[in-house]
């Protein structure tokens, strides 16, 4: 799951578990390496950072493990093979987006718009890598940009430049289309199994 998705699951959690929720990518190892970031909360305002974080973690095991997304995952291509769970990641997230009213009554702009508060509210409470990225995604509202797959093409060719060896993820979006009906028929089991999961 990317960063909709994940916003998505903790829709009507307090704000410091959503938070931690989006923060869990930036922070590498244990959850309480957030805390050196935390120093302005109260030790309760704190747990619940690290309880959104546990939560995204719990999350991506519980995607990680699922048979439908392992067996996805052995449908890609031999050449975009080692790619496949950073283009599922975004692929739920066009899944969802393109979806949307399906799932939540609040039109996906105003949505996104409330995470991208979010991220201002709370912007010392976040990594330099996590002040990075919610810029740009507030600035050109990932988010929403979802919605057409011409936004996913986009967040994985950013994705690739980052990345410093040579590698073709910004051509793996083709996987997303030439799978498409396998896409859609697991994602409502998978976000079914992910909404049954209990938030920490």
């Amino acid at each position: 799951m990317n960063y909709l998705a994940h916003a998505f699951l903790a829709d009507g959690c307090d704000d410091l578990f959503r938070l931690g929720n989006l923060m869990a990518d930036h922070i590498k190892g244990p959850p309480e390496k957030a805390l050196v970031l935390l120093n302005g909360l109260s030790e309760p305002e704190q747990a619940r950072v690290l309880a959104g974080i546990r939560y995204h973690r719990q999350c991506d095991q519980c995607v990680d493990s699922d048979p439908e997304v392992l067996a996805l995952r052995e449908l890609f291509q031999r050449d975009f093979r080692r790619y496949a769970g950073i283009v599922l990641d975004m692929a739920w997230d066009y899944q969802l987006a393109r979806r949307w009213p399906d799932y939540h009554p609040q039109p996906l702009p105003e949505f996104a718009r409330q995470q991208y508060r979010l991220f201002r509210q709370f912007h010392h409470q976040q990594p330099a890598s996590m002040q990075r990225m919610a810029f740009y995604m507030s600035r050109d509202d990932w988010l929403s940009a979802y919605q057409d797959f011409s936004g996913i093409e986009s967040a994985l060719a950013g994705m690739s430049r980052r990345i410093r060896r040579d590698n073709r993820l910004g051509d793996a979006a083709v996987e997303i289309v030439r799978l498409e009906q396998e896409l859609s028929s697991a994602f409502d089991p998978v976000l079914t199994r992910l909404q049954a999961l209990p938030r920490l």
